[in-house]
């Protein structure tokens, strides 16, 4: 060996810690040169400055400062590392001096040893103060002489792991406090379901004070006995198939004895792959449930209710039938020789009859006629509900041209005329749409101004459920919209909807003959094919009727 090395090789393989006391000055320092360093501080010296485990050695009356790597990340950067190497106790560790020199005093002094686990104690480092957490032993070093010369620290920096608890602890904590004032039960168990947890609404409800009187026997006290074995194989089965928790089951209230439904939830929780227990909820759904077996009774009594309301409906179709059938033959036969003897009696005795005599039979022969259309209406009305229904594609045009040949005389005498704008396709019953067509045409006519001859425009259109701002079309389906406009008396808007109605007139039947059915028919023949029907008129300025029905009928019904 060199002379150097034999001064320092006690120095030697100590990492950085190592060279920088190697490079030191010591003369500059009141500890010396390492050479005349004692053979006790040197072993020791040796000793950590090879040891994988972070140590502290204060040492001389001073408590010079010296520390090995494994101790260096503990002083962080920008804090007391290098310049404390060499330095007294009490000017490097200003910070803490008060807290530590009484514990250094103590090994000095009285040569005990001293532990502390998991001490705060802040230092400085990473430029500021921090909260550092310390494992520590403060153990003496004796010299030559058997004195104790120094105080050998081996410690750990447990900051972030006493962090880590202290905040899993607050997390816990504040757990329990939000679950203590949850209005729904919240409980956790073990793997085998001892409930390790409950929170205060459980345990208020069930009647017991602590997590830890909540055992087996507990669910056999609050639990219906005839939900029991449901709740046991519930939880077995969940623990055998490590599944989730999902049951309804009735408890007893420890306050009024009573038995109230609740859902019981629970999901199992895992560790490293093994089920460890469940973390689970529990709500009162008594009030569902009542409500539940009250709307049960309220459908079945409804239901009851709908039964008998069919039967009558039947009893009211077969009436009706009955009633179409004596319109079309019985009432209908002495109808007919009522006007057949009006119209013998006006031909062969007219000239025979007083004046008055003349009016009153013209009277017979007007009401006889209005007689006979208002039971033809009626019938066409009760049809249009009865009569299957056979959907057949037709052109619109076609339906029109036919109706405008029915309504020539009519059209003639009045000079009017019907225009066809546009025309397109449509899936109808035909006779019952013929009708409808027939219906509103003869109404335009029939409301036309007396000095104006009815024009009547008529288009026919394909269109999307999305360009319509009806709500009741659904976007992406196809309809077909028929608009009808005349030009004739109009009618005040506020009658927009009552037209539609049964014998709804809107003017006496001296001004304008008619039955107040037809409308009501036309409303409903575009139900009959799932559609929706408007009127918008003004009076004097004419009115528009918009038929809107599904271009297909196939599956619409």
């Amino acid at each position: 060996m060199s002379n150097k090395s034999e001064k320092f090789y006690f120095l030697e393989d100590g990492g950085e810690m190592g060279e920088l006391m190697r490079k030191k000055d010591w003369s500059k320092t009141l500890i010396g040169l390492p050479e005349t360093w004692p053979q006790s501080l040197r072993t020791t010296m040796s000793i950590m400055l090879n040891s994988p485990f972070p140590m502290f050695l204060f040492w001389g009356e001073k408590l010079k400062c010296f520390y090995n790597d494994a101790y260096r990340p503990s002083l962080g950067m920008n804090g007391k590392h290098p310049f404390i190497l060499g330095m007294s106790g009490k000017e490097a560790w200003p910070e803490i001096w008060d807290d530590i020199s009484p514990l250094l005093g103590v090994v000095i002094e009285k040569g005990e040893s001293i532990w502390r686990e998991n001490q705060l104690i802040p230092i400085f480092r990473n430029g500021q103060i921090e909260d550092v957490y310390w494992t520590f032993s403060y153990s003496p070093v004796k010299d030559e002489s058997g004195n104790i010369a120094g105080v050998l620290t081996v410690c750990t920096d447990n900051t972030e792991a006493v962090k880590a608890v202290n905040s899993l602890r607050e997390s816990e904590r504040r757990f329990r406090e939000m679950a203590d004032q949850s209005p729904i039960w919240i409980w956790i168990t073990d793997a085998e379901v001892n409930v390790q947890y409950a929170n205060k609404e459980l345990l208020n409800y069930i009647g017991i004070e602590n997590s830890s009187d909540f055992t087996g026997q507990v669910w056999k006290d609050v639990v219906h006995p005839n939900d029991i074995e449901l709740v046991f194989s519930g939880f077995a089965d969940a623990v055998q198939n490590l599944s989730e928790i999902a049951l309804e089951f009735r408890i007893k209230n420890a306050s009024t004895s009573n038995y109230e439904w609740f859902k019981v939830m629970a999901a199992p929780k895992f560790e490293e792959g093994r089920l460890v227990g469940f973390i689970g909820t529990g709500m009162n759904i008594e009030q569902q449930k009542s409500f539940a077996e009250h709307l049960k009774s309220e459908v079945e009594i409804r239901t009851r209710e709908l039964a008998d309301s069919n039967i009558k409906l039947e009893s009211m179709n077969k009436e009706l039938q009955a009633f179409a059938y004596i319109s079309s033959h019985d009432l209908q036969e002495p109808l007919r020789k009522i006007q057949m003897f009006a119209e013998v009696l006006m031909e062969r005795e007219y000239d025979n009859l007083s004046k008055t005599g003349k009016v009153k039979f013209e009277k017979i022969q007007s009401a006889a006629n209005r007689m006979q259309s208002l039971i033809n209406d009626l019938l066409a009305y009760s049809r249009a509900d009865t009569e299957k229904r056979v959907f057949e594609v037709i052109d619109l045009k076609n339906v029109i041209d036919e109706v405008e040949n029915d309504l020539g005389e009519e059209l003639a005498k009045k000079q009017g005329k019907v225009e066809v704008l546009s025309s397109c396709k449509i899936e109808v019953v035909p006779f019952q749409f013929r009708q409808l067509i027939y219906n509103l045409l003869s109404n335009s006519i029939k409301y036309s101004k007396l000095d104006v001859p009815p024009v009547i425009k008529i288009m026919g259109e394909v269109i999307d459920g999305l360009e319509s701002n009806d709500k009741l079309l659904i976007a992406g389906k196809s309809y077909t919209k028929i608009t009808i406009t005349d030009n004739g008396i109009g009618f005040d808007k506020q009658f927009s909807e009552k037209i539609f109605e049964v014998f709804q007139r809107l003017h006496s039947k001296q001004e304008y003959v008619g039955t107040g059915i037809g409308l009501a028919i036309v409303k409903k023949i575009v139900q009959n094919h799932n559609g929706f029907i408007s009127a918008n008129g003004e009076s004097g300025k004419g009115a528009v009727f918009q038929i809107i029905i599904p271009s297909s009928q196939l599956g619409t019904s």
